[in-house]
């Protein structure tokens, strides 16, 4: 168990399961607001390492040398001979295990391990390289319920469909914003995004992008603010489309589209600095969709999903299509003939 200590209060206050609270990151700024009185004051705090922000926080802040924040950890095996064989013999089978690392030795585990999707699975564009031509370009938003800090921020993720010279076709990610926003700086702010153009010849020396390609397609979630928006978007006149992902939860949705990334179709601007890296404005989304469903926020796995997933379902991306080349032994092989319109002239 991980056993932080804080001085804040009088009495100490002891909290239990801390990593396991639902509204993890308010209670404890409430608890601080709480214990202000006496000169050497404590909060104890014992938990299981969970990948939280406000864990991960704590034992940073024990390692920094500052002495504000203690941490002490054990295995399960410093206290075995107090535990009912039975319960033993459930925890030790996790041994060698990503869970056992976490509930048997206490280790914090990078939440990258555990997602869904991995970095090495997103294919960097050379810096060095200009921009391609982009074919189709399609802003996704995940809108918030509102601009509170509780809840996920107002995402964008804006998405280049191309033909690389020596692959199928693909996405480049060529934008990525996240703001706490109120409605009527949300609709000016998705108008303001709609004028601007992407692709190649679209970057200046400073980074920039100032022209290029215009926003095919504008794609909102069916929820939350998002209904307002495609409303207005609608009366203005742009290209917006609602987008309901149906009953499948968070984790399936990115479970769909995830073999789009591993095939290599999602491409990234690799940064000019450090080489073999993602460009500084991608770091937060490439982070948050690996470190998925550990991650605290969900906005950019959901501004990802629904694009991947339209695009894959209106043809504009498909994954190990037959070779055309093929097409007739396949049409033999399998007794297929072409269908024919008997209304045609």
């Amino acid at each position: 168990k991980l056993v932080t200590g804080v001085q804040t209060c009088a009495l100490p206050i002891w909290l239990d399961e801390l990593a396991a609270w639902d509204y993890l990151q308010d209670a404890w700024d409430m608890i601080l607001f709480s214990v202000r009185l006496g000169k050497q004051t404590r909060i104890i705090a014992s938990t299981t390492p969970r990948p939280k922000d406000l864990i991960v926080d704590l034992v940073g802040r024990a390692d920094d040398g500052s002495g504000e924040v203690v941490m002490t950890t054990a295995s399960t095996y410093a206290n075995i001979d107090n535990l009912a064989p039975s319960f033993q013999q459930q925890i030790l089978q996790y041994e060698g295990t990503k869970l056992g690392r976490q509930e048997i030795y206490a280790e914090l585990i990078d939440p990258e391990e555990g997602g869904i999707v991995k970095r090495d699975m997103f294919k960097l564009w050379d810096s060095r390289k200009p921009f391609p031509k982009f074919e189709y370009i399609i802003q996704s938003y995940d809108c918030a319920y509102t601009e509170k800090t509780i809840n996920d921020p107002t995402a964008c993720l804006v998405f280049g469909l191309f033909k690389p010279t020596d692959g199928p076709m693909s996405v480049m990610l060529i934008d990525a914003w996240q703001e706490r926003m109120q409605y009527p700086d949300l609709r000016q702010k998705v108008k303001e995004e709609y004028e601007v153009s992407y692709g190649a010849d679209s970057e200046s020396d400073t980074g920039e992008f100032v022209k290029g390609k215009r926003v095919d397609l504008i794609l909102v979630e069916d929820k939350a603010a998002g209904i307002s928006l495609i409303q207005d978007m609608q009366r203005a006149h742009l290209p917006v489309r609602a987008y309901n992902p149906g009953r499948a939860d968070k984790v399936q949705r990115l479970s769909i589209v995830a073999n789009i990334i591993a095939h290599g179709r999602v491409w990234i601007p690799e940064s000019s600095v450090r080489r073999g890296y993602v460009r500084d404005w991608a770091e937060g989304f490439v982070s948050q969709i690996c470190s998925f469903p550990e991650a605290t926020h969900d906005d950019y796995v959901d501004a990802c999903t629904q694009a991947l997933r339209y695009m894959r379902d209106a043809g504009l991306l498909s994954i190990d299509p037959p070779p055309r080349d093929d097409y007739e032994d396949y049409a033999d092989a399998y007794g297929y003939q072409e269908r024919v319109n008997p209304y045609a002239v």
